[in-house]
């Protein structure tokens, strides 16, 4: 998977917490990408199942966060005003309802604010902006987000810079569920537009830019995502300060993908620079050099150059601490320098890294940031330490931590826990300890049939280890019935592609 297939998720989440978290979140790639074996030992389809739900979780929310420049005027009605329209009911519903509502739900509410957008004339700008974010809720069903995009650039125009988000949007999924040949066009045709749109924001151009870049890099076009990517790095230097990790993100593509056409001193010229400033607004020069320290670091550890990266890791950690409201940074970068220390068995000082980013993750925790209790929902960085040692009975409570905290900020119902009780069921069922794995499969199936329905494929991963607990337990009868049923949903979903 390109880095920007999970990059992207920035483009959703406009907010400085997820620039941080999500471009780059360094646990996810300690999981899916690191080439050393002692740290990659989590299942590798809970990962991708992981990975590919925030994907599309930020598809969803890029319709929601656009909109919020070109939504109901200001001075709207409240919501059960005489003056609310069952439009403006529909519109807040589906806008408002993502941190609470159940995926189900909110595609419940996308097809009701859809019926009430048709009643609206083609001309209405209020109908495009009702269809673009209830398209986001299609994320099974690429042939109704093709649709809506059509009806987009009816309404738009061809040319609209709106449309070339709505079209790199819908290639990000195609690309995610393999169609190739429609994720090149929409493509194709998004950097088109992006090309003269002068009006269309830096952030939404860049973007474009990038994805376009990771796709052809990902289809082996280096020489075409090498433009695209300089492009993009170009067209970001007017990002404004809090974007400034995307900025170096950039940058660190273009030095990766350098290196892999064979300009080693391009890009080692390119990752020298001092870090990029924005053309709107002067970035905090701690932050900005702790990001760039960060990024060196990376670069240095992916080419296997452990001792530069861990001074690069040092100076960037030290510079995070100065900086107020960079606990995420911080936290990711104590990962990664925690995982330099595990691959050459320094495992005490590994594990205080671990433990002291998972403790400073768990004190910045509010009310206010509920996504935040999304990532402290997978502690993919500490459980793989202490799995790869063998303690599996220590990665019990860390589980049971991130399920409390799921269950403060986003209640007993959301998805995630579903997929955080599997995961600790797994860690049962490895000890031997079927019996009290059962409860937390049956919880969790119960939980994805909630968010999902009875025959979503997302439960299928749920049934399996329902199944091998059974069996453990020597319930074969029981089993069979189970692992029947999530056949049955996965060929039904086989079918339907």
């Amino acid at each position: 998977m390109g880095i920007y297939s999970v990059q992207a998720c920035q483009g959703f989440f406009d907010c400085p917490f997820l620039s941080c978290v999500l471009v780059p979140f360094p646990e996810w790639w300690s999981v899916v990408e690191n080439t050393n074996p002692r740290t990659t030992r989590v299942k590798s389809d809970v990962v991708s199942r992981r990975l590919l739900f925030f994907i599309a979780l930020g598809v969803i929310f890029f319709g929601t966060t656009g909109l919020q420049a070109h939504a109901l005027p200001q001075g709207e009605p409240q919501a059960g005003s005489q003056e609310s329209t069952p439009f403006d009911n529909a519109f807040r519903q589906l806008r408002d309802g993502w941190q609470h509502r159940t995926v189900a739900e909110q595609k419940k509410a996308a097809v009701i604010l859809i019926a009430e957008a048709n009643k609206l004339p083609d001309s209405n700008p209020q109908k495009v902006r009702a269809l673009l974010m209830a398209s986001g809720q299609y994320i099974d069903d690429i042939p109704q987000e093709i649709a809506l995009v059509k009806r987009d650039e009816k309404n738009l125009g061809g040319d609209d810079p709106q449309v070339a988000s709505d079209l790199r949007n819908l290639a990000l999924l195609s690309t995610l569920t393999g169609d190739v040949i429609e994720a090149e066009r929409s493509y194709g045709r998004a950097v088109k537009i992006a090309e003269g749109a002068e009006q269309m924001s830096s952030f939404d151009r860049a973007m474009v830019f990038a994805g376009a870049a990771d796709f052809n890099k990902q289809q082996k076009r280096y020489e075409e995502a090498e433009r695209l990517l300089r492009r993009a790095v170009e067209v970001a230097a007017g990002l404004p300060p809090a974007q400034t990790s995307l900025r170096l993100q950039f940058r660190a593509s273009l030095a990766e993908l350098l290196r892999e056409e064979g300009k080693e001193d391009e890009a080692e010229r390119l990752l020298a620079e001092p870090a990029p400033t924005s053309n709107t607004a002067q970035a905090s020069p701690g932050l900005t050099d702790a990001e760039s320290d960060s990024l060196r670091a990376r670069q240095y550890k992916e080419q296997g150059k452990l001792r530069e990266a861990e001074v690069f890791y040092r100076h960037a950690i030290s510079a995070f601490e100065r900086v107020p409201a960079a606990e995420f940074s911080l936290a990711g970068d104590l990962d990664q320098l925690a995982d330099i220390y595990h691959s050459e068995k320094r495992d005490v000082e590994a594990e205080e890294l671990y433990r002291r980013a998972l403790s400073i993750r768990e004190k910045s925790l509010s009310p206010e940031t509920v996504l935040n209790a999304r990532v402290m929902s997978y502690p993919f960085a500490l459980q793989n330490f202490l799995r790869d040692q063998g303690r599996l009975s220590e990665i019990e409570p860390v589980y049971q931590q991130a399920i409390a905290i799921q269950e403060r900020y986003l209640g007993p119902h959301d998805y995630s826990l579903s997929q955080t009780l599997q995961m600790l069921a797994a860690v049962y069922r490895e000890e031997g300890k079927s019996e009290a794995a059962l409860p937390l499969c049956q919880r969790a199936l119960l939980i994805g049939e909630r968010n999902f329905g009875k025959d979503d494929h997302r439960i299928a991963p749920i049934l399996d280890e329902y199944a091998r607990n059974l069996e453990q337990l020597g319930r074969a009868e029981e089993a069979v019935s189970v692992r029947m049923r999530a056949e049955r949903i996965l060929n039904r979903k086989a079918s339907l592609n």
